[in-house]
């Protein structure tokens, strides 16, 4: 994440201008959350974000389901394609 962020700074992005929308964290491999890695999956992007003063403006994260993101590059909106629940935008 922080190479990401350097790389897109360093290609004119600017951080007050940045929107973070993140999805994941399942726990799809380990349902009885024995080791909770998509949980600490996500506890580590947060922090890695709080640390550097980035605001999250959306998330679809935990649970034990499976996710497709969706990137629409001319707009930059966001949607996920939940199983069993179909397609939310974030």
């Amino acid at each position: 994440i922080p190479v990401l962020f350097k790389q897109s700074y360093q290609l004119g992005a600017s951080k007050k201008n940045a929107i973070v929308k993140i999805a994941g964290g399942s726990q799809i491999m380990d349902e009885n959350g024995v080791f909770n890695i998509g949980k600490r999956n996500h506890l580590a992007v947060r922090k890695i974000f709080w640390k550097n003063n980035v605001v999250i403006a959306a998330e679809h994260v935990g649970g034990n389901v499976n996710r497709t993101v969706r990137l629409e590059m001319a707009t930059g909106r966001i949607w996920v394609k939940v199983s069993g629940f179909g397609e939310i935008e974030l």
